[in-house]
């Protein structure tokens, strides 16, 4: 027999587990990238985990390196999920960024331009964490706009 949540009406889990990972998708990047909280990436994204980006495959310690240099680079950084798809321990996020390029995060003078980009993240979840993850986003495209 499968298990059931007392307070989900008698559904299955296994039928919750995808709007339980899109919670913790969203969760995640408002309070990594908007609350810019550090103790959201070691508890949702623990060692052993990967990520896929633009820059090569990063674990934690080195998604928060690059998370710091973005938020040093446009220190004003707004992120927001227009929008999820779930299914099972799958999680797609679009999202948007703005900001203002005030910082040298980036490896290059702040600008003071303001930068208006998307991207989706693909994520997997195993036991209410992230275990991999992709990023898809322009970064050569937002670079070249910041010259």
């Amino acid at each position: 027999m499968e298990q059931t949540k007392p307070d989900s009406g008698g559904i299955p889990i296994s039928d919750l587990r995808p709007e339980i990972n899109r919670a913790l998708a969203v969760r995640w990047f408002h309070e990594v990238w908007v609350e810019r909280r550090t103790e959201t990436i070691d508890e949702l994204f623990p060692p052993g985990s990967i990520g896929h980006t633009e820059n090569g495959d990063q674990g934690p310690d080195e998604f928060k390196a690059g998370r710091e240099g973005l938020l040093n680079a446009f220190p004003d950084m707004h992120v927001e999920v227009e929008d999820t798809a779930a299914d099972g321990d799958h999680v797609v996020v679009r999202w948007r960024v703005q900001g203002t390029h005030r910082g040298d995060g980036l490896g290059m003078p702040p600008t003071n331009r303001p930068v208006d980009f998307r991207g989706m993240t693909w994520l997997i979840f195993k036991n209410g964490v992230i275990v991999e993850g992709w990023d898809s986003w322009n970064l050569g495209r937002l670079l070249e706009s910041l010259r």
